[in-house]
């Protein structure tokens, strides 16, 4: 009997276990036509099997669409509080992206996963989707868990639409365009337009006092890559330059090379930049704490509010550009063509 020339009548009427074969036959063959078709078999036997091998070849990678019958309505994904699965949020970059996973149930059975990069600046730059399974998913998320290298935090599915949403605000504040088909599946999606801005808390008691906690977060892995713009690291690399062929001791050069690194960091920490790098520690914050370092949590959110809500220097950003004097080349590319001091 050739399974892939049967017709939908002709497996209706063959028992359950005749069904499975021939049904595995058409999804060894990657074909859908039948598999289709069968799902709208008044049999609940027969349609269930076809919706099984539907989402195998699915999951294989053959799109297939089942046809709803007249009158039904429209199956939307499964949002908010029956989304069983937490969306997964990587550390907060210093260059402002940030990644994420997370998984939608598909009615019938299966999950969509949606994976990609939003920058705290421009909006989403990144979005794909695959078909994977709740088995595979929750394998997935228990490895990340315990994976302490990770550096990631859980979600609800509804703080991540509001992720989604933020980004999608700052696409068209930037005029970052992303196609049609990201745009389709972001409105399936229930995504809409959010407000980008975060809001940080007031000061509060012993913030002013612990300014100096600023510097070290420097230290922390999250936080340690952290790096001024490429256009600021040119222009301190450039002014550093200069300091370097001056006919001066190294200690005063060293001296004079930490003074343009703060002096620089009050150049660009502005206003705007001020709360950037506020609203990338406070999420810096909320991901460390999630990874139950408390004491850390807390100096990164007094920062953030020192950042927001005062004007005066920042340990923190005096040392975003002191930490890169330690990458500059110890002596300067230009010394070797200028003419020797005079003894």
């Amino acid at each position: 009997m050739d399974f892939l020339s049967m017709t939908v009548q002709q497996v209706e009427g063959l028992p359950e276990a005749k069904v499975q074969e021939v049904l595995a036959a058409w999804v060894k063959a990657k074909k859908l036509e039948l598999p289709l078709a069968l799902t709208q078999s008044s049999s609940k036997v027969h349609s269930k099997l076809a919706k099984k091998a539907l989402y195998q070849l699915q999951s294989s990678g053959v799109q297939a669409v089942v046809e709803r019958p007249s009158g039904e309505a429209e199956q939307k994904p499964v949002v908010g509080s029956k989304n069983e699965f937490p969306a997964v949020l990587s550390m907060q970059l210093g260059t402002g992206e940030r990644a994420f996973l997370f998984a939608m149930p598909v009615p019938g059975g299966g999950l969509d996963l949606y994976q990609g990069v939003t920058h705290d600046e421009f909006g989403l730059a990144q979005f794909g989707s695959e078909r994977s399974n709740r088995a595979a998913y929750r394998k997935h998320l228990k490895q990340l868990g315990s994976d302490k290298a990770a550096r990631v935090m859980f979600v609800p599915w509804e703080r991540m639409q509001a992720e989604l949403g933020r980004a999608i605000t700052l696409n068209a504040r930037t005029k970052t365009e992303y196609n049609s088909e990201i745009g389709a599946a972001l409105d399936a999606l229930g995504v809409k337009p959010l407000p980008p801005e975060l809001e940080i808390p007031a000061l509060e008691a012993g913030d002013a006092e612990s300014a100096e906690d600023g510097a070290a977060l420097h230290t922390l892995y999250e936080v340690e890559q952290w790096m001024p713009s490429e256009k600021d690291l040119i222009n301190l690399t450039y002014r550093a330059d200069a300091i370097k062929m001056l006919p001066t001791p190294e200690a005063q050069k060293a001296g004079k090379l930490e003074e343009l690194a703060k002096k620089l960091a009050g150049e660009v920490f502005t206003p705007e930049v001020r709360s950037v790098y506020a609203r990338r520690l406070w999420y810096t914050a909320e991901l460390v704490e999630s990874l139950e370092r408390k004491d850390d949590a807390k100096k990164l959110r007094a920062e953030a509010r020192r950042l927001a809500h005062q004007t005066t220097a920042s340990r923190f950003a005096e040392q975003l550009f002191v930490k890169v004097l330690a990458t500059l080349p110890k002596s300067s590319a230009l010394a070797g063509a200028m003419p020797a001091a005079p003894k």
